[in-house]
């Protein structure tokens, strides 16, 4: 349980995490448009320091923001927790949808606003103020702690892997906090066991060397046509990927999975009232929806680009087109072998004149729902929250936790809540999440410094 003035410290704290947070959302750190790098790397080294870490900055491949990491060791034979993190942020644009500025952290209705409140900088200032409150209280750590915090999560964590391949003895921990979390609409909090896998590309054709009067369209080939049959091929009405071989290796459902799929409460209802939805894919309901959400892969349209995209019409017919899509894959499947069927399958379909460009990704990653650590945060999340801790086998989304579940078991956690708006405008957190967040946090590490695993 945590101890009273380690609780009292926190509260205390609070104000000095809101205006630390405040300073942070300030710095457009997008990564996609390689902006604020080295502003964040300033401003996390000095919050770091001030919270007693020992800092190193390790510079990555040239031109690619480095990585961050940071350590206090209390004692060699002690548990340690390792927190990833990442300080860059999605885009804001389109700018006209936010209420105030995106760069610019604004409070109202109990909440904090700006790109980067949930995903991912709020949770990482929780950490710090858990940290930083045991040494304000006077208190030793119960564990040591380490942290790796990377500049290019949200464009692929392209220099990470070599990072791990160096480091890995480095960063070695008994337990890792993954970057985010969220509470469900009730606000029970979810305890997330990993990622989806994610490629993200973009198919192509051309066909003629310039734009043409679409009165040709009757003799002439039209890419944008060509792209439209091969995404049939791909995917049916009945939401079934028609690639051969795609669900070889998704993995089936054991006796503790269906035991998961009991105890995850959604209501379905509100979120398609949120949604302005009638219904769910195909119709599904209850148990069926969230066994499909969890554990079955995905293929998604990210953008379709060809022609006149202009105001008013243009009988145009154009010369290239071009989708952009993303596969989420699931335990065992694997990017290289998926990719490699997507090919044989559009060339044995009839489109060899389709390319596949520009395909990035990485595998999917799961803590095992036996592990010896997933009773220990659930239940530190528990006596924090005041509601028990909802199990997730997979967090639905995807993130490069493939790089450490080999290393060490993976816990997703965090402040966000269902309307936290990650990715898009109005991202947002409630103060009292952020809050607790730092408790919650406090105690797990107090649970783990203790624990006798």
């Amino acid at each position: 349980m945590l101890p009273k003035k380690l609780s009292a410290q926190i509260n205390k704290n609070h104000p000095w995490a809101v205006n630390t947070l405040k300073k942070y959302l300030s710095i457009p750190s997008v990564s996609a448009q390689k902006r604020g790098t080295r502003e964040s790397v300033r401003f996390l080294t000095g919050i770091l320091r001030q919270c007693g870490l020992k800092v190193r900055v390790i510079k990555t491949k040239s031109g690619h923001p480095p990585v961050i990491y940071a350590e206090k060791t209390v004692n060699p034979r002690a548990k340690t927790i390792l927190f990833y993190n990442h300080y860059d942020v999605q885009p804001a644009e389109p700018l006209e949808l936010w209420t105030t500025p995106p760069f610019k952290a604004a409070i109202r209705n109990g909440k904090i606003f700006g790109r980067g409140a949930s995903d991912n900088k709020g949770n990482l200032i929780t950490r710090l103020n858990a940290i930083k409150s045991f040494h304000d209280a006077g208190l030793e750590l119960p564990v040591n702690v380490k942290f790796v915090l990377e500049g290019e999560e949200e464009v692929g964590s392209r220099s990470l892997p070599l990072f791990m391949k160096k480091y890995r003895k480095m960063i070695a921990a008994d337990m890792c906090i993954w970057e985010l979390g969220f509470h469900d609409e009730n606000g029970r909090p979810k305890l997330s066991l990993g990622c989806k896998g994610i490629i993200h590309t973009e198919l192509t054709t051309r066909t003629t060397r310039t734009d043409l009067h679409s009165s040709l369209g009757i003799i002439v080939p039209n890419p944008a046509w060509r792209l439209a049959w091969a995404l049939n091929s791909l995917k049916g009405a009945d939401e079934r990927i028609r690639i051969k071989g795609f669900y070889q290796h998704v993995r089936r459902l054991d006796r503790l999975d269906r035991k998961v799929v009991r105890q995850i409460s959604f209501d379905e209802k509100k979120k398609l009232k949120e949604l302005g939805l009638k219904k769910f894919v195909l119709g599904l309901k209850g148990k069926a929806l969230i066994q499909r959400f969890y554990y079955q892969p995905a293929l998604n349209i990210n953008g379709l680009i060809g022609g006149y995209q202009g105001k008013g019409n243009k009988t145009v017919l154009p010369k290239e087109a071009a989708i952009k899509i993303d596969f989420r894959l699931v335990p065992n499947q694997n990017p290289t072998d998926i990719l490699k069927k997507l090919r044989r399958h559009l060339d044995r379909e009839g489109f060899k004149d389709i390319g596949i460009k520009d395909a990035t990704g990485y595998p999917p990653a799961r803590t095992p729902l036996n592990n010896q650590y997933v009773k220990l945060v659930a239940e530190a999340q528990t006596k924090i929250y005041g509601k028990r801790a909802m199990i997730e086998p997979l967090f639905a989304a995807s993130g490069p936790m493939y790089l450490f579940t080999p290393l060490m078991p993976c816990f997703c956690e965090g402040v966000g809540h269902p309307a936290s708006n990650i990715h898009a405008p109005d991202e947002n957190i409630y103060l009292k999440d952020f809050l607790l967040g730092a408790k919650c946090i406090a105690e797990i590490m107090n649970k783990l410094g203790g624990s006798k695993i």
